[in-house]
């Protein structure tokens, strides 16, 4: 059995008790063909709900989560990391990572997503989540945690702001209830002129709630 496959159901698990508060393991699971259907549909200019990245929502109780992120998976690629992309010379190929990241921008594009979210795990080692950095600015916990951030230049010149951290310790600080916020808050709620103060603030009725909820 391919051990990408056997990653993605791995992570569609974790993403989906994580989402449900530990009450149910079926909520995501893979695309079809992980995204490939998508992607041939969209040399074409053809939309395909929901299969876009390697993760889809099996129930709509999920579907936010693809509404707010596209999310890409990698397993393996030992011998590959996100440095690569800083100390490779100006006239090295492509890097692997810089190529995952290609990837997950350009569907995240054809999913019309607010965000993208990139999950690498190599061998022996734990999964590390990559968000834009305008995705982590919101959730103030996540500034607690070992993380990496910065700019990153791609190959083809286009510069990024990211978010890097651990999975396990990204998906206890960021709560569902997080990204219904957000979804919910772009597609309703906040205009486009929207200033670091409003953001504030509703992070402060978000953190309300919480406790009303422990």
């Amino acid at each position: 059995m391919p051990k990408g496959s056997s990653f993605e159901r791995e992570i569609c698990k974790q993403l989906s008790l994580w989402w449900t508060e530990e009450e149910r393991d079926d909520v995501f699971w893979r695309t079809s063909t992980s995204g490939g259907r998508a992607t041939q549909r969209s040399k074409f200019g053809q939309k395909t709900f929901g299969q876009y990245g390697d993760i889809q929502a099996t129930d709509p109780v999920g579907q936010v989560l693809v509404d707010v992120f596209t999310i890409e998976l990698k397993r393996g690629y030992s011998k590959s990391t996100f440095f690569d992309m800083f100390d490779r010379p100006d006239t090295a190929a492509q890097q692997m990572w810089d190529q995952f990241i290609c990837q997950v921008l350009k569907d995240a594009k054809d999913a019309e997503s607010l965000y993208w979210m990139l999950i690498v795990k190599r061998d022996r080692r734990e999964a590390v989540v990559m968000v834009p950095f305008s995705f982590a600015q919101r959730i103030p916990e996540l500034k607690s945690i070992p993380h990496n951030r910065g700019i990153v230049e791609l190959k083809n010149g286009c510069k990024i702001k990211f978010y890097l951290a651990r999975l396990d310790q990204f998906l206890i600080n960021v709560l569902p209830l997080d990204i219904k916020e957000i979804c919910n808050w772009t597609k309703f709620h906040i205009p486009s002129n929207a200033t670091p103060s409003d953001i504030k603030n509703r992070r402060k009725k978000i953190i309300v709630r919480r406790k009303k909820n422990e």
